[in-house]
């Protein structure tokens, strides 16, 4: 069960979690754009993968994302709280998604945003009292 936010959350953390994001799927995307360009990994079931349904559904959360930091700025915490908290799972949603489907410099990039994003959904959830 989750507990509904409590406490208020400094602009700093809600923001940092939104940009954080922001940075990760700019990542993929451009991750997917290199591997589609280079036969050695566009052809890979890895690559289809995160093509098909990982960037999809990272573009699709996204948005959710940016809708809710909207509405924190007007004073509405709750949702991006909610929205951290389902991101602090990121790895494990990731799971089966290997991050070096577009070569190991896209992989170490990815695997450092992708713990970016889980530290500041975390930071963000602490602040706004959300488990």
């Amino acid at each position: 069960m989750t507990s509904q936010p409590t406490a208020a959350v400094p602009d700093y953390y809600a923001k940092r979690f939104a940009t954080t994001f922001v940075e990760f799927v700019t990542k993929v995307r451009a991750a997917v754009e290199a591997g589609a360009l280079n036969p050695a990994y566009s052809s890979t079931p890895a690559f289809l993968m995160w093509q098909t349904e990982a960037l999809p559904r990272l573009e699709q959360e996204l948005a959710e994302i940016q809708n809710a930091y909207t509405r924190f700025q007007g004073g509405e915490t709750g949702p991006l709280a909610q929205l951290a908290r389902i991101q602090l799972g990121l790895a494990g949603h990731l799971d089966g998604f290997p991050l070096d489907f577009a070569g190991a410099e896209h992989a170490a990039e990815l695997d450092h945003l992708e713990t970016a994003v889980v530290m500041a959904a975390y930071q963000l959830c602490a602040a706004a009292g959300v488990r």
